[in-house]
């Protein structure tokens, strides 16, 4: 058995993973908890393990590797991947688990990869034979489950949800979803099959339920169409048979060829369709391709039954074997609605520990009372009526009720999985932990009672009717938004309740009894944002009665709308921020004004600065996250932002003009982290795209990016350096016909590296000085370097001095294997001979570099307040 919290045999899922015995049948106990510290591998040897989560919604393994183009071994981020870089195989894709070993079989957990919208960031990578998954989540965003596995090779899914936005269901071999959830964002394709010639079959979908994801963490997704798939290699062969498909399902189901010019004329890809239902399976607008059609009857329909498609040569067939975690049926077969009735139940026994009980449609089951120890899972309108004080293990809620005319109590752990109603007419306790993401309806002209600390829920709560009563600290979660409508009552006993950001929405007639004083930033009272102030049952008696108050104060954390950044109505509250307030900027775009920017900035999940004036500033600093930018779109020459920006993940910059004469990204404040900045020209126009670097970037230790060609072919993209230190630390990597303009003699800072490849150069204006310079993996010597001694590479009438003996003291001692660092460490990264970043660290003054290939490398440092680079070699 595995529990995190030291209860089993290991803490860790890949030290029992080790310990079982090679080729012997093993099950692996895994224990409620989130596994993230790990990043885990079944190697080849270890077949027919069984893993048995207690909890399919509190078991989970995850992990955030995803990949990226780093110039190194393309994952990121960098500190996790050298974790287990010693593993070639772990690390040979992003994924959470990889698979090697035949007869693996998973039930009741989940397993994701939390990474989001950066790139390929698999849950699962799969290279083995006869794999089986029953009632598990496989979650992610893009790439989630990778078949990188032979032409025969099968897995077999069974009521599972599989979620993702990008080709999330990719590869090779043969997999069959049967009865699964298969979740969609939208905006992509579901699968990306790369099945050969000669294979029978590749993806089949057999009465699963295609469903839409809303609140995508990717700006642009909400709303988008979703396609079935687009072909990756050779001749996919992708079936669906018995699904239901929501409306979000693009007419064309397929239509990207991907560069494959005979997807739409080869008969050899086998894109069928069977008996599907739903506003999505109208075939009527599916792509004109060859090998898209609806089967031609049912004969042919039932050769895709699971134990025909998952044969192969041994004849395997998963659905005959019986799940290790039983999985229960509400069917009411007993005298009364008890919910621990046996009879209740197919089968007929009550559900215990580590199983799963699922109650779907419009069913009223009876918590009379006792345990509820199993999963239970109410869906699709069901009702769980508390007739006397209960416990549930696990509640969960999607489109379902909890309700009571009783004064009972209920304790455990709720949690929504699509919006929940309470329904209360007596006096409901509920004292179990609410958790979740979902809307709660209160309804009912009784009381429901929190009286739980419920720190992770944060969906939104509508009072229709009766009395809400938050009892205890954040009883009320932190709830984005808080409606008491005109029939309802919320009652807050403790000031601490209710988050100091939740909006409070009243509406007519609403009625807040308040025992004690709150602080929030946002009341609404019939849609009217109240301003700042205290009110009270004297000042507000038609809303406001009890002896406390509601105190409206400035938020320390905002959230941005999208829209100009001067408009206090584009943030939620609705004022603008000042000195030390956060902003959160997610998955929108912020519009850069002339009245500078007072609070601290936090650009996030693609969220974009985009500028629009020459004379935009940020007083506080700009913290951008992966996959952010900053950007123009003008007809005119470029704009300005003047901040103090901080990475903590890749950005772009994205510079789109349409003057011929090209346009300017004005950026004099600094730049500091270890990332990869991407600049580039999206015009298409052939003009120069050129990024100005006005400020002292020492604290820059990550790339410019300048590898990916102007979209004209006549364009480029520049950097240019204007100050000392304006390049930072930074590798500055160019290619295509991409510069890096050198406009002062300091500009490069001491230590210079730069990749140039193709027809970029660096453009010498000024005679530039250095204590070390690698160009393309070669550290040149002490000398002076132009035009004339690299003519390709270097262009421009100055120069590049390079003088050793300007470096400072030596502050690394090598020795058995380890990095040793003398003084106060600030940064230190350590390159390959190529200029890739193979480690970099602020904090670690002794470095394990046993696990650096023998060769020659260098270090670049920053040490008691001085910039230094040594050459070592590691044997």
């Amino acid at each position: 058995m595995v529990d995190i919290n030291g209860t089993g045999d290991f803490t860790s899922l890949q030290a029992a993973f080790d310990a079982a015995p090679a080729g012997t049948p093993t099950i692996i106990y895994v224990k409620r908890g989130l596994y993230d510290q790990e990043k885990l591998i079944i190697p080849a040897n270890k077949t027919n393990i069984t893993l048995i989560g207690e909890s399919r919604e509190e078991t989970i393994i995850s992990y955030d590797i995803y990949n990226c183009n780093d110039g190194g071994d393309g994952l990121c981020p960098d500190e996790k991947v050298a974790l287990w870089a010693s593993n070639s195989d772990l690390i040979r894709t992003a994924a959470t688990l990889t698979i090697m070993a035949n007869d693996f079989r998973a039930e009741n957990i989940t397993i994701q990869n939390t990474a989001g919208p950066v790139g390929q960031a698999q849950a699962l990578t799969i290279q083995s034979d006869r794999n089986v998954f029953v009632n598990c989540d496989i979650l992610a965003y893009q790439d989630t489950i990778y078949f990188w596995m032979n032409e025969t090779s099968r897995a077999y899914f069974e009521t599972c949800v599989i979620e993702g936005r990008t080709d999330y269901i990719y590869g090779r071999g043969v997999a069959f979803f049967n009865q699964c959830e298969i979740r969609s964002y939208g905006g992509g394709w579901i699968t990306a099959p790369s099945t050969t010639i000669n294979q029978d079959y590749g993806f089949v979908f057999y009465e699963c339920s295609l469903t839409y994801k809303a609140n995508s963490p990717r700006n642009g997704d909400d709303g988008a169409l979703i396609r079935l798939g687009r072909p990756w290699h050779e001749y996919p062969k992708v079936a669906w048979l018995y699904c239901s498909m929501p409306a979000e399902i693009h007419p064309e189901g397929w239509g990207d060829k991907w560069n494959m010019d005979y997807s739409d004329t080869s008969t050899d890809l086998h894109l069928y369709e069977w008996m599907n239902t739903g506003d999505g399976a109208n075939m009527s607008g599916r792509a004109d391709w060859a090998g898209l059609r609806a089967m031609v009857d049912q004969n042919e329909a039932d050769l895709y039954e699971p134990e025909i498609v998952l044969a192969g040569s041994d004849n395997w067939d998963p659905t005959a074997i019986a799940p290790t975690v039983t999985v229960y049926n509400w069917d009411g077969g007993a005298a009364n609605n008890g919910w621990l009735e046996d009879n209740n139940w197919n089968p007929d026994s009550v559900p215990a520990i580590s199983e799963v009980a699922n109650v779907d449609g419009s069913i009223t089951l009876d918590a009379n009372g006792g345990d509820f120890v199993a999963d239970l899972n109410l869906v699709n309108g069901a009702i769980i009526d508390v007739s006397a004080n209960s416990s549930a293990t696990l509640l969960t809620l999607n489109q379902a009720t909890l309700s009571s005319s009783a004064s009972v109590a209920l304790s455990g752990t709720i949690k929504t999985k699509g919006e929940a109603t309470i329904d209360a007419s007596g006096n409901l306790d509920v004292t179990a932990a609410i958790i979740g993401v979902h809307q709660i309806t209160k309804i009912g002209a009784g009381i429901c009672q929190l009286n739980n600390t419920n720190t992770g829920f944060t969906g939104d709560v509508v009072v229709e009717a009766g009395d809400l009563q938050a009892k205890v600290e954040s009883a009320l979660g932190t709830s984005g938004k808080i409606t008491i409508k005109t029939n309802g009552k919320l009652t807050i006993d403790v000031s601490n309740a209710i988050d100091v950001n939740t909006a409070l929405y009243t509406e007519g007639t609403a009625q807040l009894v308040l025992n004690q004083d709150i602080t929030i930033s946002e009341w609404y009272i019939d849609g009217v944002i109240q301003p700042i102030g205290q009110y009270d049952a004297t000042s507000k008696s038609e809303t406001i009665s009890g002896s406390g108050k509601i105190i409206i104060g400035r938020p320390s954390e905002f959230t941005f709308l999208g829209g100009n950044w001067d408009d206090a109505n584009n943030y939620s509250p609705a004022l603008l921020p000042e000195a030390g307030e956060k902003v959160i900027v997610d998955a929108v775009t912020i519009e850069a004004q002339s009245a500078p920017f007072a609070g601290d900035m936090y650009v996030q999940n693609a969220g974009s600065i985009r500028l629009r004036r020459q004379d935009s500033q940020c007083l506080g600093p700009v913290t951008m996250y992966q996959g952010t930018n900053i950007s123009y779109a003008t007809s005119g020459t470029g704009f300005t932002l003047d901040a103090p920006i901080i990475l903590e993940g890749d950005i772009s910059f994205f510079m789109n003009s349409a003057n011929v004469d090209g346009s300017v990204m004005n950026l004099p404040g600094t730049f500091s982290g270890d990332y990869k900045i991407l600049v580039r020209n999206t015009r298409d126009v052939a003009n120069s795209a050129t990024a100005d670097l006005g400020g002292d970037n020492s604290n820059f230790t990550g790339t410019w990016d300048l590898t990916i060609a102007a979209t004209n072919a006549g364009g480029y993209s520049a950097i240019n350096g204007l100050v000392e230190n304006a390049f930072g630390n930074g590798l500055i990597d160019l290619a295509t016909n991409n510069k890096a303009i050198f406009n002062h003699a300091k500009c490069a800072g001491d230590v210079l590296i730069m990749n140039i490849t193709g027809s970029a150069s660096a453009v010498l204006n000024v005679a530039v000085t250095v204590q070390q310079f690698t160009l393309n993996g070669t550290i040149l010597g002490d000398g002076t370097y132009d035009a004339s001694t690299h003519s390709g590479l270097l262009s421009g009438t100055g120069s590049i001095t390079v003088d050793s003996s300007l470096s400072v003291d030596d502050k690394i001692l090598v020795k058995y294997n380890m990095l040793k660092i003398n003084g106060n460490l600030e940064n230190l990264e350590i390159f390959n001979m190529l200029g890739q970043s193979m480690h970099k660290t602020n904090t670690s003054k002794e470095i394990n570099i046993q696990w650096l290939k023998s060769g020659i490398y260098i270090v670049r440092y920053k040490i008691d307040g001085k910039i230094g680079a040594i050459k070592i070699y590691k044997n």
